[in-house]
């Protein structure tokens, strides 16, 4: 039998690093008038690499890498000396800052990292097609707005890791990390509206967040939308429109974790999902088509993000999870449902996968699983209820009656089926 033919590991680098550099090569052509790098120097730079890892590694000669890299930069660096001896203007650095990033990359395939490697090249070449898009938005940034973005930097990387991982209450409720954790969900959830706003105008963006931003955290994503109503009374049925949303995508990642782990689960739980969907999905859509205006919103936000809505939000998600965990010990022996419920009020998400986790270890049966789900999303409907009544009760009719209503429907259909 003819033995089937390998190729060679060299020749399967070379080729991944040639196409790695060339992705890149192609965007410094279309944006460059004086092509310096283009496709073909960028593709032969970063295949190079690979040949230069295999030479040091049969050679033992280690320092040929450090050489090639040497090598570039000096190649990066005559580029930029002759761009502005040509044209003695202020051409950026950005084509042999480039020129030395794909020499690393082509380092990183001899490497065998491939994936590392493709990934890289996608965020690099992202960066470079989207010069003017980046340009603009950094224009439009006020003082105020780099300032805060610089403090939510500070809450991510500074405070975050200083914070003690483990609850710091007698009784393990209050994780202050996790509690972080949600104010940033807040942060960054109301910087997706602003931006959304912005592209989309105010309709749309309310939407396209709500959309979004309900798969990550659909309640601090009610949070935002009912903030937004406050702003604006002309935003309030956008907003509620936008809560909507969000509980369609909260139903659909449940569901999903839930059947991506334990399948069975799925055919209990479909029919009463999609009729919440469905409820949803209309009144979402009536939401927006009574709405006084689609695009000319006007919601008065000084910076994408409020830290004082933040802390305020957070201080509401202490409670109701202090009053889950109370709820679980005093109710503890009713079994998986009630647990079920009190932890959908905290992370209904949590209680899908322990649903399905649990009925693959054998200790429910997929009933009792299917109910855990439901019980799950219906929690997170009851959490978000209440804290669209605190922060908004004007939103009353338009999100907190119709989330009860789709609770309700979607309990119905899963006992009645």
């Amino acid at each position: 039998m003819m033995a089937v033919f390998e190729v060679p590991e060299l020749l399967q680098q070379v080729v991944i690093a040639i196409a790695i550099g060339g992705l890149i090569g192609i965007e410094r052509e279309k944006e460059s008038t004086d092509k310096f790098a283009g496709l073909r120097t960028l593709a032969l730079l970063c295949g190079a690499g690979p040949v230069m890892v295999y030479y040091a590694q049969i050679s033992g000669y280690t320092a040929a890498v450090l050489l090639y890299l040497v090598l570039a930069a000096i190649f990066a660096f005559t580029i930029a000396y002759i761009r502005f001896t040509l044209s003695g203007d202020d051409i950026g650095l950005t084509t042999s800052v480039t020129v030395f990033f794909v020499a690393l990359l082509g380092v990183i395939v001899g490497y065998g990292r491939f994936v590392e490697a493709a990934a890289i090249t996608i965020i690099v070449a992202f960066l470079l097609a989207e010069k003017e898009q980046m340009v603009s938005f950094v224009d439009s940034l006020t003082y105020d707005e780099l300032s805060d973005a610089m403090k939510v930097g500070a809450l991510v990387f500074i405070l975050y890791p200083i914070l003690p991982a483990e609850p710091v209450d007698p009784y393990g409720v209050i994780n202050l990390q996790e509690v972080l954790v949600f104010a940033i969900f807040v942060l960054m959830i109301e910087f997706s509206a602003y931006v959304s706003m912005r592209v989309f105008g105010g309709s749309k963006g309310l939407q396209v967040t709500g959309l979004l931003a309900g798969m990550a955290n659909s309640f601090a994503t009610a949070a935002v939308m009912a903030r937004m109503a406050n702003k604006s009374r002309e935003a309030l049925e956008a907003a509620s429109s936008g809560i909507m949303l969000s509980v369609i995508s909260m139903i659909i990642r449940n569901v999903g974790l839930a059947s991506v782990i334990a399948f069975a689960i799925f055919w209990t739980i479909w029919i009463p999902a999609l009729a919440m969907i469905a409820i949803t999905v209309a009144i979402a859509y009536y939401l927006l088509r009574t709405s006084d205006s689609h695009d000319d919103i006007d919601v008065d936000i000084d910076s994408p993000f409020s830290f004082t809505s933040a802390a305020k939000f957070s201080a509401i998600y202490v409670a109701i999870t202090v009053v889950a965990v109370v709820s679980q010990e005093l109710l503890g022996d009713v079994g998986l449902l009630a647990t079920a419920y009190t932890g959908g009020l905290i992370s209904s998400a949590a209680v899908a996968v322990s649903a399905a986790t649990v009925y693959n270890s054998g200790a429910a049966s997929v009933e009792a699983a299917g109910g855990m789900v439901m019980l799950g999303i219906m929690a997170s409907l009851s959490s978000k209820i209440v804290l669209v009544e605190i922060i908004n009760g004007q939103m009353r009719k338009k999100a907190m009656l119709p989330m009860a209503f789709t609770g309700v429907v979607g309990l119905a259909v899963y006992f009645l089926v």
